[in-house]
């Protein structure tokens, strides 16, 4: 692959939203109509991969947030960490801040959608065309999205999306 140009109709990965859309669904129709839809079981399998490869990625952290801010407390004091290891640690903890919010919306939906609750919300909603969209999200999707939307206290953490 190295220096080997890859046609544009071999990307993986990197369709966007209405990409994606077409190919299962006829888009050309209001709203569109979708040949494989949704189901509560695909819904839980995939939250359930996703949880599943969130939980592996944190696990790979081998210290916990509170020592990255433990040495960046340290460094404002006694100023010993170089302006990239300074950077290092701060991006390091930043990974983590924003993997351990990923975590807990991951647990929390798999959790979800394997009630009778969750089952019920896989039904699909249109939101209004009123309502202004950004980076070509369906108008059409599943109710438990807004849960997406949740705000995350510290309270919400699970225990498993810390670093052991």
């Amino acid at each position: 692959m190295e220096g080997a140009a890859i046609p544009k109709d071999d990307k993986f990965l990197h369709h966007s939203a209405k990409e994606a859309l077409t190919a299962v669904c006829d888009t050309k129709v209001q709203p569109p109509l979708c040949r494989a839809p949704l189901s509560v079981e695909s819904e839980r399998r995939a939250w359930d991969l996703i949880k599943k490869q969130t939980l592996a990625r944190v696990a790979l952290h081998v210290t916990p947030i509170e020592e990255d801010s433990r040495i960046l407390e340290e460094d404002d004091t006694k100023n010993t960490l170089s302006v990239n290891q300074r950077h290092a640690v701060i991006v390091r903890r930043e990974e983590k801040l924003a993997l351990r919010n990923w975590c807990t919306v991951s647990v929390r939906l798999a959790s979800f959608l394997s009630t009778a609750e969750g089952a019920e919300e896989v039904n699909v909603t249109r939101l209004p065309d009123s309502e202004v969209l950004e980076n070509e999200e369906p108008r059409v999707r599943p109710r438990y999205w807004t849960q997406l939307l949740h705000k995350i206290t510290e309270a919400d953490y699970p225990a498993e999306c810390r670093p052991r």
